[in-house]
């Protein structure tokens, strides 16, 4: 899939502000599996931990993880049934026959930030998780009148060492780390 229709695609869930572009494109490994990441800021300037969007597609094009932290919105958080009930709408929009395999586990509150002008903005989402009958846990993280701040599918955890064994690459931090050990074993 080409560019124009992956950005097409990542439309019908998150608005791309006007004056941010493709500033990294590259092929990765998720989950064992070839995976294409698109990231998006201001300006075409790559700059971490700052405004970004960040998009994690399978090699036919489906998306797999949106990661939105392009702007602050405003507005109210949705009440949970219907936190609940547009996570389970993302989800089929993405692939109806994927989320019939979906197990709704619960809601949680809690933050998400990123740093604009030097300064830390936090705010307050919604996270609405789903066990999925393959094993993976999925979620839908909402902030201010239900905007799309994450989806995430497929994910799985490793429970012998307590934590996700997935590749966050839509985590900046994670993404450091990741490049800090590449280079060291070279």
């Amino acid at each position: 899939m080409n560019d124009i229709k992956i950005i097409d695609e990542i439309k019908k869930f998150i608005k791309i502000p006007k004056n941010f572009n493709i500033v990294y494109k590259k092929e990765e490994i998720r989950n064992n599996e070839k995976v294409k990441i698109y990231r998006f800021q201001e300006s075409g300037r790559f700059e971490i931990n700052t405004p970004r969007i960040i998009v994690i597609t399978d090699i036919y094009g489906n998306i797999e993880s949106i990661k939105n932290l392009s702007c602050l919105y405003k507005g109210e958080l949705l009440n949970s049934q219907e936190a609940k009930k547009k996570a389970i709408d993302i989800f089929n929009e993405l692939d109806e026959c994927y989320a019939k395999g979906l197990s709704f586990i619960r809601i949680e509150n809690q933050n998400r930030s990123f740093i604009k002008e030097g300064n830390t903005i936090n705010f307050p989402v919604q996270w609405i998780k789903f066990g999925h009958e393959n094993g993976s846990y999925n979620w839908v993280t909402l902030s201010f009148d239900g905007e799309i701040i994450e989806i995430e599918r497929n994910s799985i955890w490793d429970y012998l060492k307590g934590r996700r064994a997935t590749e966050m690459w839509d985590n900046d931090d994670w993404v450091l780390c990741e490049i800090r050990k590449r280079t060291s074993i070279t």
